[in-house]
């Protein structure tokens, strides 16, 4: 389950940046599933197909437990992301940081900050810069 970071936050936090944030996530998983396309040399336009494009390159450079858990990890937010969005909370009213509510798979309410979802990002960038090395 993601938690909240803790963090000063600004109070001049919109809802843009919330969008922005998202966005970044979304756009560095794309640009990591691109990186492990052209690592397993298929062409960036390829179809959907069984099994996903990671777990295709996990099975065929064996990346190591670490490599992949962190994969798990930035996957689980993504997923979240891209599947059960639902709300957003620039200034939250009791405090805290503001973030993003999303539903898992289970139903349950996720709150993902708006610190979370920047470290998610550079993550993901990390990792793709680790594959086209």
């Amino acid at each position: 389950m993601v938690t909240s970071m803790t963090m000063d936050q600004p109070a001049n936090i919109y809802a843009r940046d919330l969008n922005g944030a998202v966005g970044e996530v979304m756009l560095f998983w794309g640009f990591l599933e691109n990186a492990m396309l052209k690592a397993l040399g298929e062409a960036s336009s390829s179809t959907a197909r069984a099994p996903s494009i990671v777990q295709q390159w996990q099975a065929t450079f064996d990346p190591g437990d670490e490599i992949v858990g962190e994969i798990k990890e930035v996957a689980a937010i993504r997923h979240l992301l891209a599947h059960g969005l639902c709300e957003l909370e620039a200034r939250p009213t009791r405090g805290g940081e503001a973030h993003v509510t999303c539903r898992g798979f289970d139903g349950a309410l996720v709150s993902i900050t708006l610190g979370k979802l920047r470290e998610t990002a550079q993550r993901l960038d990390l990792l793709r810069l680790s594959i086209v090395r």
